[in-house]
């Protein structure tokens, strides 16, 4: 199995890569097992994982992306990290955004952020400072998400308790 590593201050990859480092990096139709430049862009290709300043993803996916900016549109993610986050018509498992996080017809697993702006999306659990929207669903807010977890924590133990004093 061949590690390919590339190196350029812009790169525009079609097909598959290994590792590669850029100022600039633009994929269609290919992807790539880890990407770290200033600026990535994905138009119907996928990445393992991203480092970056700016990213923006169409028709695409990414398992790990940590960035400053996150514009994912028509496509998947299993987490993002960034300063801001924005999905449209996306999905991902979690969304962690230092400052805003912005979902529009999306869904996300875990939402946290200081700001969140969610319009016709659906969130499992929502953790935010303030939180503007409309058309939202969402399965645990902070308090519930609390009470969970406490009920499953109190549960787990009383079932570890009674298996051992059976023993």
């Amino acid at each position: 199995m061949s590690e390919e590593r590339e190196e350029r201050r812009e790169g525009e990859l079609n097909g598959d890569a290994g590792d590669v480092v850029a100022g600039r990096v633009t994929i269609k139709q290919g992807g790539a097992r880890s990407v770290r430049a200033r600026e990535v862009s994905i138009r119907q290709g996928g990445a393992v994982r991203l480092e970056a300043d700016s990213v923006e993803v169409t028709q695409g996916g990414i398992v790990l992306a940590r960035a400053e900016r996150v514009s994912l549109t028509g496509g998947g993610a299993a987490a993002i990290v960034a300063g801001k986050a924005e999905l449209k018509a996306s999905a991902a498992t979690a969304v962690l955004a230092r400052d805003e996080a912005e979902l529009e017809q999306a869904a996300a697993g875990v939402l946290v952020a200081r700001s969140a702006k969610v319009t016709d999306s659906a969130v499992g659990i929502l953790i935010a400072r303030r939180v503007e929207g409309t058309n939202i669903r969402v399965l645990f807010g902070w308090r519930e998400a609390l009470a969970f977890g406490a009920a499953t924590g109190v549960a787990l133990w009383l079932l570890s308790g009674f298996g051992r004093g059976r023993r």
